[in-house]
């Protein structure tokens, strides 16, 4: 699949900046210049992190292509265009709805705040 393999470019991507990264940690130690130990957990702390976040959303994109195939918004012959497409048009849409209930939410707080606001007013007078 192609979007296991953009996973595995990603990951390896990852991987080579931070082997690149500790080259230039190795070659500051060379010169006379020592870093904490705790910067260095941290940063392998750090890069654990990124790595677990790129496995989960690449997990994250492979359930939804599946929900996608057993709801048959995915044909099972699906080429991986169609596949990403079918994907980008899902997180779209999922977005505009997020962005919808964002905004019916804001909408209902300010109008509670109004409602409190008179109550408050009403038992003020």
């Amino acid at each position: 699949m192609k979007l296991r393999n953009v996973g595995l470019v990603l990951l390896g991507s990852i991987l080579l900046v931070g082997i690149m990264g500790c080259t230039a940690n190795d070659e500051k130690q060379s010169n006379g210049a020592t870093e904490p130990k705790a910067n260095v957990e941290k940063d392998r702390t750090d890069e654990k992190d990124v790595r677990s976040n790129l496995v989960e959303m690449i997990a994250n994109d492979e359930k939804i292509i599946g929900m996608l195939k057993s709801s048959g918004v995915i044909k099972e012959n699906a080429t991986q265009e169609e596949i990403r497409e079918a994907v980008e048009d899902y997180l779209q849409t999922k977005a505009e709805q997020n962005q919808m209930r964002e905004k019916l939410n804001k909408k209902k707080i300010e109008e509670l705040k109004k409602e409190i606001q008179k109550d408050l007013q009403e038992e003020g007078s």
